[in-house]
């Protein structure tokens, strides 16, 4: 029961930075203002891989799975599904003012799905930065050399580049599977 404890908090710790990203996104469509509109769409960029970031998390349910008893498996399940839902629907939701940039720029309306790829191959180098390089959203202000460094290694690394493109293609087929019915609920649900 420990495990479930532990497990508790820096998964809240995780779902609350995917509501960072979401809230950034609200902020920068309901904010007027060039700067300011600039200012959280890059902090909703920075924070926006933090959404699907905890479907990475499931190698931890692997490695505790066989710390207990069935029962303790069941619950353990339970608390994985109910994070990795929270992931899931942050990342949608959290994809809403890229959705609504493509509404206003010309140049990304003509090609949303290429636009959606290319956001989505900036996640999933960003999942890598996460996972195995260790980097935070903050770091990017907070360490850049060490943020350099790490870019740098994920580029020229085979297998990290390799995870990073896996990381793409799930990102990717999970946003273009749920995109519709998502956008569709979320407007309305949340009138804009």
């Amino acid at each position: 029961m420990s495990v479930i404890l532990y497990n508790f908090g820096w998964m809240l710790y995780n779902i609350f930075l995917a509501l960072v990203a979401v809230g950034f996104g609200f902020v920068s469509l309901r904010i007027s203002g060039r700067y300011l509109k600039f200012l959280f769409g890059l902090l909703w960029l920075l924070f926006l891989p933090n959404t699907i970031y905890i479907f990475t998390d499931v190698i931890h349910l692997i490695r505790q799975w066989h710390q207990g008893s069935l029962s303790f498996n069941l619950l353990l399940f339970l608390q994985y599904s109910i994070y990795d839902a929270a992931g899931l629907v942050t990342f949608m939701v959290g994809f809403l003012p890229f959705e609504k940039l493509l509404q206003w720029v010309t140049i990304l309306k003509k090609r949303p799905t290429i636009s959606i790829i290319i956001l989505n191959f900036y996640i999933a180098f960003c999942l890598v930065m996460g996972r195995v390089e260790r980097i935070n959203s903050w770091d990017v202000f907070t360490r850049p050399i060490k943020t350099i460094e790490a870019t740098i290694h994920v580029f020229i690394t085979f297998d990290l580049f390799g995870l990073m493109i896996l990381f793409w293609l799930f990102c990717t087929f999970v946003y273009l599977l749920l995109r519709d019915p998502f956008l569709n609920a979320t407007k309305r649900f949340l009138h804009i």
